[in-house]
């Protein structure tokens, strides 16, 4: 398990990069970036002229637009002016005789967020429902954006979210990248960076100008944006890269633009690469393309689910399963842990047949995770509006019945992957927790015997490293947990077991402190054997022998912690 590395973009200039003490984590595996230079007709960022405009520090260090929900209390004029501007330019594009604009797919109609992080005192922020949303916001809109032909991020769209707030038009959207995509200015919790909100790379329609009365220096007053203006910059966000202000004969600052146009033209290469894999298999025939394209169309979720999902999810709005009836379906097998049948033998056998037909066909096959070493991502082979429709419908209200505090009611991304544990290959996994904030695992089968699923206690919490249960899968059904749940596979005794994983997080619970530092109490007794990680515990030899070969990880492991917190972000 990789040693987690901060990449906190958001709101800064550029971001920073820094090596941490933070949890080791069972998280995807990294990426490696292609070598292929970028088109030679990229504008080069160190011919970008120096900044012309004041810079917007107001906007750049602004916090995000669901935690300024308080804001709107103070100017309940504000919102609803903000949200009929908002309706009238989305109703102007769509009436437009040439279409969307450049770049543009499609966009939707603004929807409240339903929940916003309330912060009571500057040292405690928790998740808490927004039931005057519709009215107050902040408010989503989902864009599918494409960038220009040769960026590398053309030959599929991608889905953007921009939250407006009352604010709006003189302040700019949060904006996050939900699809997968590879870009250096997208951080781990799909956050753009800061660095796109400067005027020379989101240039406002107009900017107010006033003299300062104490300095007599000229001041920005006040900016206004348009969605056009906003879904422009967004199409070039994809397209080339971002411009970094500051003077031209500055080494330091021109370094750092090498820098960035070296690290665009990796990630940009990394994502051509993964939109050619995608493709290849789409449009591929016989051994090298899709065995059942049913698998990959998100309109055909209801051919998977179990009966009794399927049921229930009909009874609610547009398919969808309700929390009240999500609750109703899901056992508590353990404190914190629970069951419920998700998926049909029928979707089962098919989806192995689906990994192990993309095994053959020679495309490069992404290990799903830092620990798992068999398997594939479905998320890279094509799968992922597929199961961005299955988080809408079940996952999401599965998630916030059972977890709203830890963002199961807003979810707005997952990584969804493929195990593989058979003699010879992958038999068990060590004790870990996830990077994800609700794990759900189904088993796909097929015959084995052992190999269960060992739980302990959540991080954060005085049972964190005590013995809970020992779950037994069952085909098609499924296990839910919180990704902070310490757990870990026992060795396969026979056959051969796959599983679908799908882990699934929330950028809103993510940028939360109580998702950002968690309390590790101490423990007044020894650990239970079981819940050991070779991994992870720094005092794992204290209490069992290390496996033969793993005997490195004393040198990295991190549990439990000397201070009384831990670090997540």
């Amino acid at each position: 398990c990789m040693l987690r590395v901060a990449v906190r973009a958001t709101r800064g200039l550029l971001g920073r990069i820094a090596s941490t003490s933070h949890p080791r984590r069972l998280r995807p595996p990294p990426h490696v970036p292609g070598t292929s230079p970028i088109p030679a007709s990229a504008p080069d960022p160190l011919a970008h002229p120096p900044l012309a405009t004041a810079a917007f520090p107001q906007h750049m260090g602004a916090l995000p637009a669901e935690k300024r929900a308080n804001a709107v209390e103070d100017d309940p004029v504000a919102a609803p002016r903000a949200l009929a501007l908002l309706c009238d330019e989305i109703s102007t594009l769509r009436r437009l005789p040439e279409g969307l604009p450049r770049g543009v797919d499609s966009i939707s109609d603004p929807t409240p967020a339903p929940y916003v992080v309330r912060e009571d005192d500057g040292q405690t922020s928790e998740l808490a429902a927004n039931p005057e949303g519709k009215a107050l916001g902040p408010w989503h809109v989902h864009v599918r954006v494409r960038g220009d032909e040769g960026s590398g991020y053309d030959a599929s769209n991608h889905l953007v979210r921009l939250t407006f707030a009352a604010a709006y038009p003189n302040a700019p959207p949060d904006v996050h990248v939900l699809s997968k995509c590879h870009h250096v200015l997208v951080d781990d919790d799909r956050e753009v960076a800061g660095l796109f909100f400067h005027p020379e790379n989101l240039p406002p329609a107009s900017v107010e100008r006033a003299v300062d009365p104490a300095t007599g220096d000229e001041v920005v007053k006040s900016v206004t944006y348009t969605l056009e203006g906003i879904l422009d910059a967004t199409r070039r966000f994809f397209s080339v890269p971002c411009r970094l202000p500051g003077p031209s004969d500055d080494d330091r600052v021109n370094n750092r633009r090498r820098h960035l146009l070296a690290e665009w033209r990796k990630t940009s290469d990394a994502n051509r690469e993964r939109e050619r894999v995608i493709a290849s298999y789409e449009r591929g025939t016989g051994a090298t393309g899709r065995k059942r394209s049913a698998l990959f169309d998100p309109t055909r979720v209801d051919e998977w689910l179990h009966p009794a999902v399927l049921a229930a999810a009909r009874e609610g709005s547009e398919g969808r399963l309700t929390p009240e009836r999500a609750r109703e379906l899901c056992e508590e097998v353990a404190p914190g842990i629970f069951a419920f049948p998700l998926l049909n033998d029928a979707y089962c056998d098919a989806l192995m047949d689906e990994v192990a037909h993309f095994q053959a066909s020679g495309l490069p096959v992404a290990r799903p995770n830092s620990m798992n070493n068999y398997g594939l991502i479905l998320n890279e082979i094509g799968m992922e509006r597929a199961m961005d429709e299955l988080q809408a419908r079940v996952l999401s209200p599965v998630a916030e019945a059972l977890f709203p505090a830890q963002g199961g009611g807003c979810l707005d991304g997952h990584h969804s992957f493929i195990v593989q544990y058979s003699e010879g290959a992958d038999l068990g996994l060590d004790m870990h927790t996830d990077d994800s904030d609700v794990t759900f695992n189904v088993c796909l089968g097929k015959e084995f015997s052992g190999a269960g699923l060992q739980f302990c206690g959540v991080l954060g919490g005085p049972s964190h490293r005590k013995r809970s249960l020992v779950y037994h899968h069952a085909k098609g059904r499924c296990v839910v947990h919180l990704g902070a749940h310490r757990h870990g596979a026992d060795d396969l005794e026979s056959g051969e077991r796959l599983n679908l994983i799908i882990w699934n997080h929330s950028s809103l619970y993510r940028s939360s402190r109580a998702y950002r530092w968690r309390d590790v109490p101490p423990e007044t007794e020894p650990p239970d054997p079981q819940c050991l990680s070779y991994t992870h515990d720094v005092d794992y030899g204290r209490y069992k022998k290390y496996p033969e070969g793993k005997e490195g990880f004393a040198k990295t492991a991190w549990y439990p912690p000397e201070a009384d917190q831990v670090k997540m972000k």
